[in-house]
């Protein structure tokens, strides 16, 4: 309540694209260089936030929709534990318990005044995770001594300068004070069973004229009864198997620290078209978001470095399940360090 509403900002159909592309409207511009994609699924909302229309937008994040356009656009982008706010009163598990709204905003600070704002559950959710105080209070102070483990390795080649980035920031966070080595989680295994998740989604939707939808979306939604009932049940059950053991990951580290993507926003249009491998393409340069919808964790992608070309890289923050606390703590302690322009909302 009291919020002024803006207005609404473009996204794909049904949030299928991590680029703001399609048929139906124009595509989603970056601020910082506008033959640049926005991002997406949430790029009309980053882009937004990154031209200075409004303070803090509401997203959605199925797969990295939030810190995808977040990391392209170069704002904070907030993808919180699952349950922490409702997908209720229409939704249930929405995406099977994949998908979560959340923030995009140009500080730390906002980001959790927005969560604050945005978290609760209502009698039906399936997950509930209850809030243990206000999050604006942990943006606002220093994050105790933390065990960060760091990785840039994924399942494909990660852009020299995005590596880059990552180990500076790294050992900015050792500066900081905290204990920093390096890890390597498996964060490959999801992709599989994503992809028979995500049919089935879009093969549930009541769609009356299928010609209509963009190709990636036909096509899926084609594909969608040739997956029963059974290869759905498996596929879930195997995802939560494989989140247990990522999770697992945390018996030693309280924060995982990785690029967002696997390469700054490329040109619009440039990835994506083709739909035999758009989602391939889409995988690889997500690399480091889905995983953690798979787990439930919670996640951010802060603007924390930039690209010889201009071009903002995300680098993500990942938290124990249920705790925002901390990497909105080593997030704002970060931010005063390599953003001080934006140490100004955390001390306000």
């Amino acid at each position: 309540e009291g919020a002024a509403i803006l207005g609404k900002t473009n996204a794909p159909e049904f949030g299928t694209r991590p680029v703001t592309e399609g048929p139906m409207f124009p595509p989603a511009r970056n601020p910082v260089d506008k033959t640049r994609t926005a991002g997406g699924s949430s790029g009309g909302a980053a882009a937004a936030v990154a031209a200075g229309l409004c303070a803090l937008s509401h997203g959605g994040d199925g797969g990295g929709s939030i810190r995808i356009p977040a990391s392209c656009c170069g704002v904070v982008g907030l993808k919180p534990s699952r349950g922490r706010i409702s997908s209720g009163p229409i939704l249930g598990e929405d995406w099977a318990g994949l998908s979560t709204s959340g923030v995009i905003a140009r500080t730390v600070a906002d980001a959790a005044l927005g969560l604050d704002a945005m978290s609760g559950h209502l009698p039906g959710d399936p997950y509930w995770a209850e809030v243990l105080e206000p999050f604006l209070a942990a943006a606002r102070r220093d994050a105790p001594s933390l065990r960060v483990g760091w990785t840039v390795d994924a399942p494909v080649a990660v852009d020299d300068e995005v590596a880059s980035a990552v180990e500076s920031v790294a050992a900015e966070v050792a500066r900081l004070g905290h204990r920093v080595t390096r890890v390597k989680p498996d964060l490959g295994q999801f992709r599989p069973l994503i992809q028979i998740l995500a049919v089935t989604a879009v093969g549930s939707l009541p769609i009356t004229q299928p010609q209509r939808l963009d190709r990636l979306n036909q096509r899926m939604f084609e594909a969608a009864p040739m997956s029963t009932a059974v290869d759905y049940l498996r596929a879930l059950t195997e995802l939560h198997q494989q989140a247990r053991r990522l999770i697992a990951t945390w018996d030693q580290i309280d924060v995982l620290l990785t690029p967002t993507l696997t390469y700054p926003a490329p040109k619009i249009g440039e990835i994506g078209q083709d739909v035999n491998t758009a989602s391939a393409e889409f995988l690889d340069w997500l690399s480091f978001t889905h995983p953690f919808n798979c787990t439930g964790q919670p996640a951010m992608s802060l603007p924390l470095a930039t690209s010889k070309a201009g071009l903002p890289i995300g680098i993500q923050l990942v938290g124990r399940p249920r705790d925002e606390y901390s990497i909105l703590s080593l997030g704002a302690q970060l931010e005063a360090a390599v953003r001080p322009s934006a140490a100004v909302a955390r001390s306000g």
